[in-house]
């Protein structure tokens, strides 16, 4: 006859394997699968971009391209997989609003008003998952003394094998219904505020609402998001045209519009060793009219911008923190200027000095110095040289929007609170 021990120990590893391989199937993070099936942008540390529709799984993430896509070696691809021993790779995850059809745009306007205003049943599971994972380990602690204890009894149902599996049963079901509990930032979700954001070697900060947070991200809606864009134009004649701005070439001259509903900053025009210095803001509905410099009239040039698309965005809190509470978007902010990381800029902060020791007069390059200067938090000598640039403001391209947003932003980093 077969031991009824033996027998029970055999359910009870049986049934322990299985429930802690379907909690542990099921367990993704919950700000990834926030994004599940949505059209978004995997943007990788070094700049790489991949598109894709968004599929997670516990083990990582896969991007479905909207269409195939035929690599340098002729292969046929049609996802991306993304693993989550990768995950320190991501720089962020973008889904683009403006994108959005009107349906699209409808759903995620009622999950924001969710987010704001969240429904007494909302409430009670998030601080349940809050209270089990602030006891978490104590929990697992008390598992492991009951099940010590029922051995130590002489209980016959207890084996070695079975504590160890009771153990790693209660740690499942606790990691499961859990997630690391910040109580700093929990008093913050569904409220507006400023995130502060590695981006290569300068921090920059942008404003939006947190809607959730894990322990390896932060997920963040309605950002208005600064991103640079590289235009290459040929020769005098070329033109261009995209959703945001309108620019055709003709001789010296470079004419440039505003196509999109936000500002846009002009940064630089470049062809080989040559740059060209703009530093202007467009407003919606504005053009310009730029001449080129003889180095640049006859050459291939590139067109260096920043737009800003609304968007929402996943970023690994490795890179990320939640600095202050913020009541609303200040689009004074959206081209901020970050904070360098680079422990020297000795070499661009002598290179703009030696241009206005040669031309006093060049304001241009008393707006570079200011961003610089802001950029090294040297913030009184910024404020001076944008003066000093608003001083000469028929010199500069923008007639001093820039000039004059940058002096804002300055008397805000200064003020005690965000208003």
């Amino acid at each position: 006859m077969a031991d009824p021990t033996l027998l029970i120990t055999l359910i009870i590893v049986i049934l322990s394997a299985l429930v802690g391989a379907y909690l542990n199937g099921k367990r993704r993070d919950r700000c990834l699968a926030h994004f599940e099936r949505d059209p978004v942008n995997v943007e990788l540390l070094g700049g790489r971009q991949i598109w894709g529709r968004l599929h997670v799984e516990p083990t990582g993430i896969e991007l479905i391209y909207a269409s195939d896509h035929r690599d340098v070696q002729e292969h046929i691809e049609t996802t991306y997989l993304l693993y989550k021993d990768e995950f320190p790779q991501i720089q962020a995850i973008y889904r683009y609003c403006d994108d959005m059809d009107e349906d699209e745009l409808q759903r995620r306007q009622a999950m924001i008003d969710k987010v704001f205003h969240p429904r007494p049943g909302a409430r009670l599971r998030r601080r349940l998952r809050n209270f089990i994972s602030l006891a978490s380990d104590s929990l697992a602690q008390a598992i492991g003394v009951i099940v010590g204890s029922s051995k130590a009894r002489g209980s016959k149902f207890v084996t070695e094998e079975s504590q160890e599996y009771f153990t790693s049963l209660g740690s499942n079901l606790i990691g499961y219904a859990g997630t690391e509990y910040d109580s700093l930032l929990e008093h913050y979700v569904g409220v507006k505020v400023v995130v502060e954001l590695t981006e290569g070697d300068t921090v920059y900060e942008h404003v939006g609402i947190l809607r959730d947070y894990t322990a390896d991200f932060l997920e963040m809606l309605d950002i208005h998001f600064p991103i640079t864009q590289k235009h290459p134009m040929a020769a005098p004649g070329a033109g261009l045209e995209t959703p945001f701005l309108r620019v055709n070439r003709s001789g010296k001259s470079l004419y440039l519009a505003n196509a999109g509903k936000n500002s846009l900053l002009l940064q630089t025009v470049t062809a080989a060793e040559q740059e060209m210095s703009i530093n202007a803001v467009l407003d919606a509905d504005e053009d310009l009219a730029l001449e080129l410099p003889p180095a640049l009239a006859g050459a291939d040039i590139e067109l260096n911008i920043k737009i800003v698309r609304q968007l929402d965005f996943i970023i690994p809190r490795a890179r990320a923190l939640i600095r202050h509470k913020a009541e609303r978007y200040d689009p004074d902010q959206v081209f901020d200027i970050g904070f360098g990381l680079k422990p020297d800029y000795t070499t661009e902060e002598k290179k703009l000095h030696a241009a206005l020791d040669d031309s006093p007069d060049d304001a241009n390059s008393a707006v570079a110095l200011g961003q610089l200067l802001f950029k090294r938090g040297r913030l009184q000598e910024a404020e001076r040289w944008f003066n000093y640039a608003l001083a000469r403001r028929q010199q500069l391209t923008d007639q001093g929007k820039l000039a004059e947003r940058q002096l804002r932003y300055i008397k805000l980093k200064r003020s005690e609170f965000y208003r």
